[in-house]
C-alpha cells in the first residue's frame, strides 16, 4: 500500500510539473507578426538576418559602377572625399561683429551677431551661402541662432540649408549643422568682413579608418558595403540612403 501510494504520488507530481511547463510554453506563444510587403515572418522576428537591403544596394552599386576597376576607383575617391571632410573654412562679407574659439562644444567661448554672405568650404561641399547668426556663451552653455541658405556651389552644398535656435550642445548633428560637436576652430567678424576656420577630429578618424585596406579587399570581391565608414558618407552608404528614401528599403 505504501509503495502504491508512493507511485501514485510520483505520477501526480510529474503530471503537475508537466501541466505547469505546458502552461508556461503556451503563455510564451503569441500570434506571429504579420509580414509587410516583401517581408516574411522570419524577417520580422529576426531583422538582423535580413540581407535584402544590402543585396539591393550592391546591385545598384554594380549597375552604376561595373567592374573591379570602377569599384577600386570608388574606394580611392571616397578616401579623397573623406580627407576633404576634415577642414572647413569661410570668408564672410556682410555686417556685424563677433568672435568665437572652440575645442569641442564643451570648451568654447564667444559672442557675436552676423548677417551676410560666405564663400568657402563645408567639408566636401564648396560654394557660397547666405547666413545670419547670433551666438554667445561659455563652455557647454553656448546659445546659437543660425540660418543658412546656399546660393551657389557644388550640388551637395544645397544639402546644407539649415536653421536652428537653441543650445549648441543639443544641436542636431548632421552634415548641415553649424559644426560638429568635436570641431576645433575659431571665427571672427568685424564690421563688414569676417573669417572662420575649423577642423573635425571625427572626420579625421573616419578618414584614417577608411584607409584600412580590408574595405578595398572586400570591395574587389563584390562586398561593397563599407566596413569602416564612421560618418556614413561613403558611396555605398549614400546610395543606401537614396534607395531607402526612393523605395522605402528596410522600412
Amino acid at each position: 500500500m505504501i509503495a502504491e501510494g508512493s507511485t501514485m504520488g510520483t505520477k501526480g507530481f510529474a503530471f503537475l510539473v508537466g501541466t505547469l511547463a505546458a502552461s508556461a510554453l503556451m503563455a510564451g506563444c503569441s500570434t506571429p507578426p504579420k509580414a509587410g510587403h516583401g517581408e516574411t515572418v522570419h524577417d520580422e522576428l529576426y531583422p538582423l538576418d535580413r540581407s535584402a537591403v544590402r543585396e539591393e544596394v550592391d546591385r545598384k552599386f554594380e549597375e552604376i559602377y561595373p567592374g573591379a576597376g570602377n569599384w577600386a576607383w570608388v574606394w580611392v575617391r571616397d578616401r579623397v572625399l573623406d580627407l576633404t571632410d576634415i577642414p572647413s573654412w569661410e570668408v564672410q562679407f556682410g555686417r556685424g561683429f563677433g568672435v568665437n574659439a572652440h575645442a569641442t562644444e564643451y570648451a568654447q567661448a564667444g559672442i557675436g551677431w552676423w548677417d551676410g554672405m560666405s564663400l568657402g568650404e563645408r567639408g566636401r561641399a564648396w560654394g557660397m551661402w547666405e547666413q545670419s547668426k547670433v551666438h554667445r556663451g561659455l563652455g557647454p552653455f553656448y546659445w546659437v541662432e543660425v540660418e543658412r541658405t546656399p546660393t551657389w556651389g557644388t550640388q551637395n552644398l544645397f544639402d546644407h540649408e539649415y536653421r536652428y535656435t537653441g543650445w549648441d550642445l543639443f544641436e542636431n548633428r548632421t552634415k548641415a549643422a553649424d559644426h560638429d560637436w568635436a570641431d576645433v576652430g575659431a571665427s571672427a567678424q568685424l564690421f563688414a568682413v569676417g573669417a572662420a576656420v575649423a577642423a573635425s577630429p571625427v572626420e579625421a578618424v573616419d578618414f584614417v579608418a577608411g584607409l584600412i585596406p580590408i574595405g578595398l579587399v572586400t570591395n574587389l570581391f563584390g562586398a561593397h558595403q563599407p566596413i569602416f565608414d564612421i560618418s556614413g558618407d561613403d558611396t555605398w552608404s549614400r546610395l543606401e540612403n537614396d534607395l531607402r528614401e526612393e523605395k522605402g528599403l528596410g522600412q
